[in-house]
């Protein structure tokens, strides 16, 4: 802008020429925005327009979590998939006179003949285990062990070798009430202890107080009976050290000296008894006796003499 200052007196003219010299000494260029300035009124005004509201955003829809399917915890040593297949969960009792084998129920007190065992020519059957995988193993009197196959009743001698062990009752007991997993365990009148039946190697346990009949469950227990007592007694047994967990006493139950042959097995946390006297056209009574000690004789002189039974840890515990 030109600064011209006017008057009316004779420095009129030299004002006017003084005022034309400066400005050529200081070029004042005029101010140009730049192009799209707020202050640029040919700039192009945006699309929106303000309508004084603050808009909230949209929301977006939240999504559902998807429903996990809830999986049933994997057991570390699962059973095989033909476990107890072959075994029944009943209990077994062999015989004496014919080594028979039968399978005796207890819901029904009745006992079905599955056929004879042709397994020795020189003893005769003591003492029974059965195991899970439809096997008995039967003790016969000259200290010699038979593998029974419980579906065709073939018989299979073993390499066990251990007379010095002398007559034994044996049953299964699980490890503990966890596992399906088991052992054999066998007591003589003075010592209980564990027998591998892929080895037939005897491991020591600990001292036992008499001559018993041992059976086991699913559950982990190992019971004893003691005929020999007087009372005699069902004990159960610590697998590990022998001790006695629980005593039940069998007052009533036939004299020590009265008796002939005896076999013994749990079931569904009762225990049966199978007994004979001395006496002529005697055979075994049966007595059921409940967790508690309570002895009830259910059945007299069936026909035949039981000297071994055995229940596999498939059956009810």
């Amino acid at each position: 802008m030109l600064f011209m200052k006017v008057r009316l007196d004779e420095s009129l003219s030299m004002t006017l020429l003084l005022s034309l010299a400066c400005s050529n000494d200081f070029l004042i260029e005029p101010i140009v925005e730049p192009s799209g300035s707020p202050y640029d009124t040919a700039a192009p005004l945006a699309d929106t327009e303000d309508t004084g509201v603050l808009e909230e955003p949209e929301e977006e829809p939240e999504e559902e979590p998807e429903e996990e399917e809830e999986q049933e915890p994997e057991e570390d040593d699962p059973a095989p998939e033909d476990d107890c297949e072959g075994t029944s969960d009943l209990v077994y009792v062999v015989s004496r006179g014919d080594e028979s084998l039968y399978l005796f129920d207890p819901t029904s007190l009745s006992f079905t003949k599955l056929g004879a065992l042709d397994c020795g020519w020189t003893g005769s059957p003591n003492s029974m285990a059965v195991s899970r995988d439809g096997l008995a193993y039967v003790r016969y009197s000259d200290e010699t062990v038979y593998e029974v196959d419980l579906d065709t009743l073939d018989c299979t001698e073993t390499t066990y070798n251990n007379g010095t062990f002398g007559s034994f009752g044996m049953g299964y007991a699980t490890n503990d009430d966890q596992t399906w997993r088991d052992q054999l365990y066998i007591a003589n009148a003075g010592a209980l202890a564990t027998l591998d039946t892929d080895t037939w190697k005897l491991s020591g346990v600990a001292p036992m107080p008499s001559q018993s009949e041992l059976t086991g469950n699913a559950d982990g227990e190992l019971w004893a009976f003691l005929p020999l007592e007087k009372p005699a007694e069902l004990i159960q047994v610590d697998k590990s050290s022998g001790s006695t967990l629980k005593r039940l006493q069998l007052p009533g139950f036939p004299d020590p000296a009265d008796i002939d042959a005896f076999a013994f097995a749990t079931w569904d946390k009762d225990f049966y008894v199978f007994v004979r006297v001395y006496g002529m056209g005697s055979s075994t009574d049966v007595y059921k006796v409940d967790p508690q000690g309570n002895m009830t004789k259910v059945l007299g002189h069936i026909g035949f003499d039981v000297v071994g039974a055995g229940v596999s840890t498939c059956a009810p515990a």
